[in-house]
């Protein structure tokens, strides 16, 4: 078995593992409302999506609440796209 540093430990037998697809799946009504709201469009929504899953991906276990964190995580990234869109840098 290989020994994991305390950062990155592995989780217990008995600690139920809560995969990223599984979170993001049971969010999707919540991620499809936040996209709507930031009017962005499809090819924007997946970029971003992706962006934040593969920040997820580095970042998942240390992690606690995973819904929320990935609904604000997100929400933060719509903010930065809608304000490089209205104040496009020269």
């Amino acid at each position: 078995m290989a020994d994991f540093p305390e950062t990155h430990r592995r989780p217990e037998e008995s600690e139920p593992v809560e995969s990223i697809a599984a979170v993001a799946t049971a969010l999707t009504l919540e991620i499809d409302e936040l996209f709507a709201r930031f009017r962005l469009s499809e090819d924007e929504a997946d970029e971003l999506l992706r962006e934040i899953l593969l920040l997820a991906i580095y970042r998942w276990d240390t992690v606690e609440n995973r819904e929320t964190w990935l609904l604000a995580t997100l929400r933060r990234a719509c903010l930065r796209r809608a304000r490089r869109r209205s104040h496009p840098s020269a």
